[in-house]
């Protein structure tokens, strides 16, 4: 069943969303949105026209942002201006806007309430009186804010003879201007064009409009349809604001007061709809059903055609001119019906066609075996074994493999060519790719299978000592020769080398060489060794036709110079004995370098020339530099403090003793004087003596009465300025600052030296702190709330308010708090405020002002 339905075309941009039935969404409940919908359809100014929608700002009131605009402009374009305060209508020119802002920009003159104006050439500045053409004005009538989360009801209607524009709220009208709109704004141009924007910006708010009707646009209006005989329609007269609707006349028609009744007419009519809207405005529209009779499409029939003949066209358009399209596609390999769908007239019926399509008869063959190239063909048969006559191409071949191609003699029906082919092989030659020249005495086995996967046998059989040829003949003759080849045998040759015979252990050995004299290439075993006579065995390589060979190397052992009684160590200085320039063992040489009795040294023994096989040898001779013994360093002690004695044997192990005696009144350096016998030179320690300082202690306080953060710094005098500060006994600090101090009793303060050679100086203070809250619930704990850091101050007082302002209690410090009522009622849990009066710790009256909790 059809339904027919009004819909206005239109342009979204930025944000906007399309919810259908002429409804948007401009701005969602974000912040920093900007969207608009904008419609292409011309105003001119020299007619009336009214606009009719329903307009939506959402929900949020002290919080929500920032309202929507009607906009008229030049062109259909989609466009916005500047977001926030701007309404994204700002900026946009030349323009004539109509705006519903519901955020007070003090800067663009907003009022507090929520309002209307009419604004020109894209200025939402409500202070400029060029372009704030009328208004501000309170939107509606009843409610400074119309942030409430329901549709309201927007008219907008001019009226061309008179110049006048009137902008509706709510059915009331709330706002209009009189003026030649269409020569001061737009040029006298005739085309002029809508839309709506909206936007957020710190804040948010959801903004939506649903058109009703606009009177100068055709297509909002209800859209005639064409039914078929005994078919029905459903037609949607349905706007946003309408509350009754009535159609005339009633013949056909389901419910003639809905607003989409069903239409079943039994002849073509045109109705009527009277529709009323909320605010009492009348809307009359019309609309034809028009009925249609049943027809078919006619076509002439196809004629068969053979398997794969070319189907012509179908066509598109039938006998009795109805156009239409055909399915499925054209299929030219078996016979299918095909079904005529008619375009865009439903009350055609479907038309059949079919195709008949024969299935093509294929030659049938004996096939022909195949042949070995050159061998001799016999001519094809020109008569099929189903009866088929034809001819054959291309000419018969016996050198190559061929496809032949028979060809039906005209007139025998749908018949399709044969195809045949035959074989020809090609002559097969074995192949082989082994060595054939063999080293005498090597054993060989000929390969029974060719590279080319020919088997066959060898003849005659392998002689390793005789140079002769051989013939391999193949096991299957098929398309295949036979093939001989010539094996030669060679003389293995023994390889010679020129290599040294004997060496000292040690020496180096010369690589052994991989070519021989007579160019054998192999390799020798075992590795080369300087150490022990060996015999190294050399082996030819396997692509070599030569024997292995050996060779001894012989190793003779070293002889090592020995020495007896050569004195290895000195002190730095002392006199060094000449080294002897014979061996214990009987080798003569020479040392080098000189001798040296300033530095450590490794002498070398070089055995004269003409004595074989003897070695050098060292010998390292070390020098002791001047030890400095190493003690300890001793920490600064106090004036007249007990000093321990000096250590008589350093940490390196040197002894002696110390110059002068011991002295724990002033700061003194005294040397150690190590004990004969050693390599050791003398040092110092300097002992410092402390002079004891008397401290003088003055405390800062770094915070106002009652801070949160009670703070302190401390101020020394009378010593060297390196300190360490407790408070109330706490761990020793650097640091001469405290902070976070509760407790409204005595505070105590101690400073000392770092170095502890100084009085412990001490001072006290007190701090002024008040509760929080306090829970007057009976149980004995924080029944009341005083301030007890003021109990000490018999003429303090302090007066406690509500959060109203209203005195509820006036208390002393020095007796009872406050028990949390008021002419003897119990006070609700809730903040309280109190002002102390009270003296300084400069001895001045202050006052102090602040609140805590009453909890029960």
């Amino acid at each position: 069943m059809p339904t027919a339905l009004a819909q206005i075309n239109a342009s979204l941009i930025g944000d906007a969303i399309d919810l259908g039935n002429n409804c948007y969404i401009l701005t969602q409940d974000v912040k920093s949105q900007k969207g608009g919908v904008w419609y292409n359809n011309p105003i001119d100014f020299s007619k009336d026209f009214a606009i009719y929608y329903q307009a939506n700002f959402g929900s949020k009131n002290s919080n929500g942002a920032d309202g929507m605009a009607l906009v008229f402009k030049g062109n259909p374009q989609p466009e916005l201006g500047n977001d926030g305060g701007g309404l994204s209508y700002q900026g946009i020119t030349p323009s004539l806007i109509v705006e519903f802002d519901t955020w007070q920009n003090s800067d663009f003159g907003d009022p507090i309430f929520d309002h209307i104006s009419i604004m020109k050439n894209g200025d939402a500045n409500h202070s400029n009186p060029v372009n704030n053409l009328a208004g501000p004005v309170q939107a509606s009538l009843s409610n400074p804010n119309i942030e409430d989360g329901s549709d309201h009801e927007v008219k907008i209607e001019w009226f061309a003879l008179q110049q006048v524009l009137i902008v509706y709220f709510d059915c009331i009208p709330r706002i209009q201007i009189t003026m030649d709109i269409k020569a001061s704004i737009f040029g006298g141009d005739d085309s002029v064009y809508f839309g709506f924007v909206s936007s957020t910006g710190g804040n948010s708010n959801l903004h939506q409009v649903c058109l009703n009707r606009v009177s100068f646009v055709d297509n909002l209006q209800l859209q005639d349809v064409t039914i078929c005989e005994g078919e029905s329609s459903e037609i949607d007269a349905t706007i946003a604001s309408g509350v009754s609707y009535s159609w005339s006349p009633r013949d056909g028609v389901s419910n003639p007061n809905s607003a989409n009744p069903v239409f079943s007419p039994n002849e073509t009519t045109t109705y009527t709809v009277t529709i009323e809207d909320v605010c009492g405005d009348v809307i009359v529209e019309e609309v034809t059903v028009t009925i249609a009779s049943f027809k078919s499409a006619i076509f002439d029939s196809i004629d068969p055609i053979c398997e794969g003949d070319i189907i012509d066209p179908l066509p598109t358009t039938s006998k009795n001119n109805i156009t239409g399209f055909w399915t499925p596609q054209l299929n030219n390999t078996t016979t299918t019906t095909y079904t005529f769908i008619p375009f865009s007239d439903p009350c055609v019926t479907t038309t059949t066609l079919e195709v008949i399509v024969n299935p093509l008869v294929i030659p049938s063959f004996d096939a022909i075996a195949p042949i070995c190239k050159g061998d001799l063909l016999t001519e094809l048969p020109t008569m099929s074994n189903n009866g088929i006559s034809g001819i054959w191409s291309p000419s018969l071949n016996n050198t190559s493999t061929t496809l032949y191609t028979f060809t039906p003699n005209p007139d025998q029906g749908c018949v399709a060519n044969g195809f045949l082919e035959i074989i020809v092989n090609q002559i097969e030659i074995p192949q082989f790719d082994f060595e054939t020249t063999i080293c005498e005495g090597t054993s060989f086995e000929f390969p029974s299978i060719a590279n080319n996967g020919i088997e066959g046998e060898w003849s005659p059989e392998f002689n390793a000592g005789l140079s002769q040829v051989y013939t391999f003949t193949p096991i299957d003759e098929s398309c295949v020769s036979s093939i001989s080849i010539a094996i030669t045998i060679k003389k293995r040759i023994i390889p010679e080398f020129s290599i040294e015979g004997s060496i000292c252990e040690g020496q180096n050995i010369a690589e052994l060489p991989s070519i021989s004299n007579n160019g054998v290439e192999g390799f020798w075993t075992p590795e080369v060794n300087n150490t022990t006579t060996t015999l190294y065995t050399f082996t030819p390589y396997d692509f070599e036709c030569a024997l292995s060979t050996t060779h001894q190397i012989i190793v003779n052992s070293n002889i090592l110079p020995l020495f007896d009684d050569i004195k290895t160590s000195s002190c730095f200085g002392e006199t060094l004995d000449e080294l002897p320039t014979q061996s214990a063992n009987g080798i003569v040489g020479t040392w080098l370098p000189a001798l040296n009795n300033q530095l450590t040294t490794t002498y070398t023994f070089t055995p004269d020339e003409g004595q074989n096989c003897v070695l050098e040898t060292t010998i390292t001779i070390v020098i002791t530099e001047p030890i400095v013994p190493i003690f300890d360093s001793i920490s600064p002690i106090c004036e007249g403090e007990t000093l321990e004695a000096l250590p008589q044997i350093s940490k390196n192990q040197i002894t002696g003793s110390w110059f002068p005696e011991l002295n724990n009144l002033e700061t003194t350096t005294y040397t150690f004087i190590p004990n004969l016998g050693q390599c050791a030179n003398q040092t110092t320690l300097k002992i410092e003596v402390l002079p004891i300082t008397e401290l003088v202690v003055d405390i800062m306080m770094n915070s106002d009465d009652f801070s949160d953060n009670q703070a302190i710094s401390i101020d020394v005098k009378g010593g060297t300025g390196s300190y360490e500060y407790q408070l109330d006994e706490l761990p020793w600090q650097t640091n001469n600052s405290f902070s976070g101090i509760t407790g409204c009793g005595e505070h105590l303060v101690k400073v000392r030296e770092l170095s502890k050679c100084s009085n412990i100086a001490i001072q006290t203070f007190k701090i002024l702190e008040y509760p929080k809250f306090f829970t007057p619930n009976g149980d004995d704990k924080n029944d009341t709330w005083n301030i007890e850091c003021l109990k000490n101050q018999t003429e303090a007082r302090i007066t406690i308010f509500n959060r109203y302002g209203k005195m509820v209690a006036i208390i002393n410090p020095s007796l009872f708090g406050w028990d949390g009522k008021f002419n003897n009622k119990l006070m609700p849990s809730n903040d309280y405020w109190f002002q102390a009066e009270y003296l300084g710790n400069d001895g001045k009256p202050k006052l102090f002002t602040s609140h805590f909790s009453l909890i029960r």
